[in-house]
């Protein structure tokens, strides 16, 4: 069986050899200067090779030593680069980070408040990845996953924010019906979202659902434009095509901008988000430092609303 070469011993070896000193070269390592002779020794015996010539005071390379001294120093030197390229490397995996969200969340949800998180973690390299279905979601290989479900996957789920489901369009197509409730959703056009049941948990109402809850009476329930996405049949809303069924989370930006506005009571059951993330013990710490932002911007945001 080879023997293991004493890797300590040789870093003594050369540290002394390099500084002509037994003390200089304990004072470099952080030993004692009887520990550098002890790996000193304990090499040539490894090796049944005198290293250095001893003179009183004074320590001398044998010729065999001076002769390969530089290449022990070039071993180490590659040595340490290699150890310093696996800490950056580590570094830079603990650095990144990828976080997934439905396409309509990422774009009128999360992208309006990502440059706070960026001015407040610079070096945090972020890669945001959109979905459209559960399964689609549960495929991607993201450290965090905001969803609207409550996953089977094994992994961390904490709570996030609820959305609620409100009624509006475009002021201007609400000043067609005089801004009367009953009358805009009895004859406005309706805009309905297609959404992938397999990522909702049923709490989001269609049309159908929601004015029958709400007793009004129109024969077309299912007539009007279709849109796959909230994105696009928000926008659609914006150009006064007709009334949808917006959600919360989605539409906040338009009412602020006053491009929507409400024209019916809000559909009284919240719908859950939640955060998955791998367990704690398995987290990275810029996992739980984004998890951390998300939750203050929805506690902000709600406080903004309250007042």
């Amino acid at each position: 069986m080879r023997k293991r070469v004493p890797l300590n011993a040789i870093r003594a070896f050369e540290a002394t050899a390099r500084n002509a000193s037994v003390a200089k070269a304990a004072d470099e390592l952080c030993v004692t200067p009887t520990a550098v002779s002890h790996q000193i020794r304990q090499l040539e015996d490894f090796l049944q090779v005198q290293l250095f010539i001893r003179k009183n005071s004074r320590i001398e390379l044998t010729t065999d030593a001076r002769a390969n001294v530089a290449r022990i120093s070039q071993a180490l030197d590659l040595i340490n680069d290699a150890v310093l390229t696996l800490e950056k490397a580590e570094e830079d995996v603990q650095r990144r980070m990828s976080v997934s969200a439905s396409v309509s969340v990422t774009s009128l949800w999360l992208m309006p408040r990502l440059s706070d998180f960026v001015k407040l973690s610079p070096n945090v390299d972020l890669s945001v990845r959109t979905f459209l279905t559960r399964k689609e979601a549960e495929a991607q290989d993201s450290d965090l996953r905001i969803c609207n479900w409550h996953s089977d996957l094994d992994c961390q789920i904490e709570p996030l924010m609820e959305e609620e489901i409100v009624p509006v369009c475009a002021p201007a197509l609400a000043e067609r019906f005089g801004g009367d409730t009953r009358d805009i959703l009895a004859s406005a056009p309706l805009v309905h979202v297609d959404r992938a049941q397999d990522a909702l948990d049923g709490t989001y109402p269609d049309w159908a659902r929601y004015l029958t809850e709400y007793g009004v009476q129109r024969a077309d329930l299912s007539h009007g434009l279709r849109f796959n996405q909230g994105v696009t049949a928000i926008e659609a809303a914006e150009a006064g095509v007709g009334v949808i069924l917006g959600r919360s989370l989605l539409i906040e930006q338009s009412l602020a901008r006053g491009t929507l506005v409400q024209v019916a009571e809000t559909y009284p059951i919240r719908s859950p988000y939640y955060m998955l993330s791998p367990w704690r013990q398995e987290a990275k710490a810029t996992i739980q430092t984004f998890k951390d932002w998300l939750v203050e911007k929805v506690r902000t945001n709600q406080l903004v609303h309250a007042v």
